[in-house]
């Protein structure tokens, strides 16, 4: 994949997840997904099959991100509408997402949020969380038109790293029932490897639950490269 991007992903070895992530190319800029279909098993499989295949379409197809997010939300719609005929829940189905989007040239990212939580990134020696302005209902739940969604802009720069995941990060639970303090633990990370920082958390995750977690989890972790081939 090109652009000036290191990125690598993993995703906890938990059972059936509906956990999900995707990585596209559509011109000068690379595109994000990553989301959590409600439920597990083989419902939460087939709709996490269906929003990968219709993001590698959009995600080509269509401009500026709120375009494919709508696309998606059209995807979504028609998928949840045929299986609702063999599943009376199927209309208590939906997926928390995230889009985001990183130019080649320009020292930014940006987000649309679909009920997901927002992503970690050391930008300029510090971590902070993403929070969307205006974030909109997950796929499913949500409007068919690309002024349905605000999209955030933030800086992301050469030695940048953005790590994208799911609930299962925020709600891991210790013995006791304690939280896994994501922002306290994040400024002991090392981030400035993709893959070593993945392998880190996880070894910090096992620490806190006891390898014992509570849900799955997706992550990615993406890092700005100043224009070094992507790998």
């Amino acid at each position: 994949m090109g652009g000036p991007l290191r990125i690598v992903w993993e995703h906890g070895p938990f059972g059936a997840s509906g956990d999900l992530y995707a990585a596209a190319r559509a011109g000068y800029v690379t595109r994000f997904l990553i989301g959590d279909v409600r439920g597990k098993g083989l419902p939460a499989i087939e709709d996490a099959a269906a929003l990968l295949g219709a993001f590698r379409e959009a995600a080509h197809r269509h401009g500026s991100l709120p375009e494919p997010a709508a696309a998606l939300e059209g995807s979504i719609r028609r998928h949840l509408t045929q299986v609702a005929d063999s599943d009376p829940e199927g209309c208590e189905r939906f997926v928390t997402a995230l889009l985001v989007e990183i130019p080649d040239e320009d020292p930014v990212l940006r987000v649309i949020s679909r009920g997901h939580p927002g992503p970690l990134v050391r930008h300029d020696g510090r971590v902070t969380v993403l929070h969307a302005s205006r974030p909109a209902p997950p796929l499913g739940l949500s409007g068919t038109r690309p002024d349905d969604y605000a999209m955030d802009t933030f800086a992301f720069g050469a030695g940048d790293t953005l790590l994208l995941d799911t609930d299962g990060l925020i709600e891991a639970r210790n013995t006791t029932g304690c939280f896994y303090p994501v922002l306290d633990r994040a400024a002991t990370w090392t981030w400035e490897c993709p893959r070593a920082l993945l392998q880190q958390v996880n070894q910090d995750l096992d620490s806190h639950t006891g390898k014992r977690p509570g849900d799955d989890l997706a992550m990615v972790a993406v890092q700005h490269t100043a224009g070094r081939p992507a790998t």
